[in-house]
């Protein structure tokens, strides 16, 4: 099998994409990945995110934003930043670390577009000790306004 068969590109969907990406695992990987969706005019961008659960909003928040601003996925304007910020936390909340219990993450984190549609998924470690860490996946989606 073809990963562009396993990907639908025809009807691609945003989520299912941002998780593929979110999950390379290699640099080579994520620039392939990125590549193929942008021959199909899908917009895409990853980067790795950590911290702890006690800063992880802001941090999040912000390192996400930055990414989607400066590879131009989304624009400098309250209704695309807006629902990123939405995605943020959907994908914080569904990867349980934005628990109340305080927890070290490192996630890759992929952000996909395709017109209005946007997704973003984490994956990654999720632990209270380096040696107790283990895998976690979150993913958000939201529709940017104009």
């Amino acid at each position: 099998m073809e990963i562009s068969d396993f990907l639908d590109l025809e009807r691609p969907n945003m989520c299912r994409l941002a998780i593929l990406l979110a999950m390379t695992r290699t640099d080579e990987e994520e620039k392939a990945v990125i590549a193929l969706l942008q021959e199909h005019h899908i917009q895409a961008a990853a980067t790795t995110i950590f911290g702890y659960n006690i800063t992880f909003e802001e941090k999040m928040i912000r390192s996400v934003v930055n990414l989607c601003l400066h590879t131009r996925l989304i624009e400098r304007k309250r209704s695309h930043i807006h629902p990123v910020v939405h995605c943020v936390l959907e994908a914080a909340q569904s990867t349980r670390a934005a628990e109340d219990i305080g927890q070290n993450f490192k996630f890759k984190t992929a952000a996909v577009r395709q017109g209005e549609e946007f997704s973003l998924c984490f994956y990654g470690d999720l632990g209270m000790h380096p040696l107790s860490s283990h895998k976690s996946v979150g993913v958000g989606y939201q529709i940017l306004g104009v």
